[in-house]
């Protein structure tokens, strides 16, 4: 593991070093494949153009996120930035030169994870009892594992006391990059995704006539684009870890309520009186 940790810290000091002149355009980059975006942007758009592949979307994210924290706290990945200030193999004794930024200090271990899933082509049409007892079995089995861990008097959270040690920055510190604050988020969007695509609102608008217009369609995107914009505006309380978990949930699971079901069916709504005009 310290071969593969020492030779990340030389690329990334190369490309601080040689590509400083693209810094805005690799900032840009690494914002736009911020996996918080899925779903910000990228589902929202997706569901309305197909909803088989926006749900997939979804499940890709949520499963792919559980995978890459267990094995995360399996491989126990350090973050580049607090490495090279933990590690003494550097020679010398001396700590490479890293610059850091907003998105470097994540509380989280740091190493990446791909995931491939077969093909399903039945999971748009879940049952909600499916959803719950997914959401349920990817909690217990990380929550269990937590706690099996720590009976081992092995600690998950090692990694977040040497994030605010290394981190340039006090403020870049945010609690919701810790490996529960990830779970939790992707957790409320499985359930809320669930209840979504199970609900009235969803069968009466999506899976209605309106639901083939592209007209419709065009303007459920562009309406939930806007209004999940908005969700940036609401701020969290971290003061307490327990409350703003609950909250996170909330928050994270209103997210496809609004985009699958809420806002459809109001439009839904709005459309009919000008179809019996028309009429």
């Amino acid at each position: 593991m310290d071969f593969l940790h020492r030779n990340g810290v030389f690329i990334i000091q190369h490309l601080q070093k040689d590509y400083r002149a693209y810094y805005d355009f690799l900032n840009f980059m690494s914002n736009v494949g911020d996996p918080r975006n899925i779903f910000s942007i990228y589902f929202p758009l997706w569901f309305q153009l197909n909803q088989t592949v926006g749900t997939k979307m979804i499940w890709v994210a949520v499963i792919g996120d559980w995978f890459n924290l267990i094995f995360k706290w399996i491989l126990f990945g350090h973050r580049p930035y607090w490495w090279v200030q933990e590690t003494q193999i550097c020679p010398n004794h001396s700590s490479p030169c890293l610059e850091q930024f907003p998105t470097t200090c994540e509380t989280g271990p740091g190493m990446l994870v791909a995931e491939a899933f077969e093909h399903t082509p039945s999971i748009h049409t879940a049952s909600l009892s499916t959803y719950l007892k997914t959401n349920l079995f990817l909690f217990l089995f990380a929550f269990g594992f937590y706690l099996l861990l720590r009976l081992l008097d092995i600690d998950l959270l090692w990694s977040v006391p040497i994030a605010k040690k290394w981190c340039a920055n006090p403020d870049w510190i945010h609690i919701d990059t810790t490996p529960f604050a990830g779970l939790v988020r992707n957790l409320g969007v499985l359930f809320g995704l669930g209840f979504a695509i199970n609900s009235e609102m969803f069968l009466l608008s999506c899976r209605g006539e309106n639901g083939y217009k592209p007209s419709f369609r065009v303007l459920c995107a562009m309406t939930s684009l806007t209004t999940l914009q908005l969700y940036h505006f609401i701020k969290i309380p971290t003061h307490t870890e327990h409350l703003f978990y609950m909250l996170s949930f909330c928050k994270s699971a209103s997210i496809p309520l609004t985009v699958v079901a809420l806002i459809p069916y109001c439009i839904h709504m709005l459309m009919k009186p000008n179809e019996k005009k028309i009429k």
